[in-house]
């Protein structure tokens, strides 16, 4: 009787490839042919999966699950894999390749030596093996666990995937750290997360009909192309990883959380911030925004005046309305003559000479002032926690303080940021020609200057006057 000829398959796998190049799973090929050739078996298919860990079942192994299809229908009977632990660390894995052994004949071979499936001792050995090494690798994790903490509570660059714009060391890469400053910047501004992840991707911008109009999506024109690791498009979900990241404002993290220390107090990092804290917090409100949550036609504006102008009747915003902003019930006026007059308005201000004197000015010694009293309530905090433990007050004494302390300290950061923090349209007045960064930016950076400068009322139209008459638009400085 002929014997049935081996088809063999070749699995290799390595947990993390440091320098991308592969030499692992290539050094694990050569061993793994060598006992295909010496056995005669013909090798019908290798599968690899680089720089991907067997420990974790919910990771996607993409050729490990087409290896396992491709069992099913019958396109090999041996397999063979440098170590069982390259092949899985998951005993519910090892069991289903057991099974395949003592009930369909599957040979495996392991290039460290053979383990051999369809023999109690062998499926005894490999069961053993399979639990030593998870029981390993779950000890690896919790070291690894506990070294992020050390790490984050000292304030060092955390350990794994690179964030964008720093090196793993915590240095800043130039180029990635301009990219996320102005991804920042054009969220506070009042871009929306698509149109900030279309910037990103470097796509053109996107064009669509509503009704007889054509509406063009506004891209910001601050946020350069920066081209993601895994070459696939910028996202929306991708934008707010970044933008919810405490990080980029100088603060340690630890799985998304910014760190605090023994007093309650923000850990601060050992790296530069790419953006201030009173900017990112900025962020943060407007994220957490719930207009913004339930806007279900998206955040980006098409029109200079929309959700910005009040009606001067109601005090209401008014809503673009085909080529006129519209107040139900009280105003329908042109778009183009208002956007006019209120454009005339800002860069005519846009061009005076203390136009500096609209930034917030840093009070240093306020600052100081306020840090200082941060910390002697955090002090506070320290003390009565340490009496507690110590027995000299009471649960209900210490719950008192605590209470008190946390709403000083709330109150005092609250300042101290407001004090810090620059506002969206800071970049537009600091520009050695306001006016001309003015023109130039997109329309969420010049409803952002329109914001800080004033404060724009319609009136209805004069009855009986079909000229456009300026004072029907009040403008308010502020």
């Amino acid at each position: 009787m002929p014997m049935t000829p081996v088809r063999a398959a070749i699995y290799l796998r390595v947990s993390l490839d440091q320098t991308g190049e592969g030499l692992a799973v290539e050094r694990q090929r050569e061993d793994c042919e060598e006992i295909a050739k010496s056995r005669g078996w013909t090798v019908v298919e290798t599968y690899t999966d680089n720089s991907i860990s067997a420990f974790n079942k919910a990771k996607n192994r993409p050729a490990y699950d087409q290896m396992v299809e491709d069992y099913k229908t019958g396109r090999f009977n041996a397999l063979i894999t440098w170590d069982l632990d390259r092949l899985t660390r998951q005993p519910r894995q090892l069991e289903d390749w057991i099974d395949a052994a003592e009930t369909q004949g599957l040979r495996l071979v392991t290039a460290n030596g053979e383990a051999d499936l369809q023999t109690d001792g062998g499926r005894m050995y490999a069961r053993i093996k399979a639990a030593v090494a998870r029981a390993e690798m779950e000890r690896k994790g919790a070291r690894q666990s506990r070294a992020q903490r050390q790490r984050a509570a000292k304030g060092r660059p955390p350990r794994g995937v690179r964030a964008t714009g720093y090196t793993l060391d915590g240095e800043l890469v130039p180029d990635e750290a301009e990219a996320v400053r102005t991804v920042f910047q054009a969220f506070a501004n009042g871009s929306s997360l698509r149109a900030i992840a279309a910037a990103l991707s470097g796509t053109e911008p996107t064009v669509r009909a509503v009704g007889d109009r054509t509406l063009i999506q506004d891209l910001p024109k601050s946020v350069p192309p920066l081209p993601t690791r895994s070459g696939r498009p910028w996202n929306p979900t991708s934008v707010i990883s970044i933008l919810r990241n405490p990080r980029y404002a100088g603060w340690s993290m630890l799985d998304g959380e910014i760190v605090r220390d023994a007093t309650g107090a923000p850990v601060r990092g050992q790296w530069e911030a790419i953006v201030p804290d009173g900017v990112w917090l900025d962020v943060q409100r407007r994220l957490d925004d719930p207009r913004r949550k339930t806007n279900r036609a998206g955040t980006d504006r098409k029109h200079l005046g929309s959700g910005l102008y009040l009606c001067g009747i109601c005090d209401s915003p008014v809503r673009a309305h085909g080529v006129r902003y519209r107040c139900a019930g009280h105003l329908m006026r042109v778009r183009e003559r208002i956007d006019g007059v209120v454009l005339q308005f800002v860069e005519r201000r846009l061009a005076q000479p203390d136009l500096a004197d609209l930034l917030a000015h840093q009070d240093d010694d306020r600052i100081e002032e306020l840090v200082r009293a941060e910390q002697q309530e955090r002090d506070r905090l320290k003390r009565a926690r340490a009496d507690y433990k110590a027995e000299l007050i009471d649960g209900e004494l210490f719950a008192e303080i605590k209470q008190e302390t946390e709403v000083k300290i709330a109150a005092l950061e609250i300042e101290r940021i407001g004090l810090t923090a620059g506002t969206a349209a800071s970049e537009i007045l600091l520009a050695p020609s306001p006016v001309d960064a003015f023109t130039d930016a997109d329309l969420a950076a010049r409803r952002a200057v329109i914001d800080l400068l004033c404060e724009v009322r319609l009136y209805p139209a004069p009855r009986g006057r079909k000229t456009f008459d300026p004072k029907s638009v009040r403008i308010t400085p502020k």
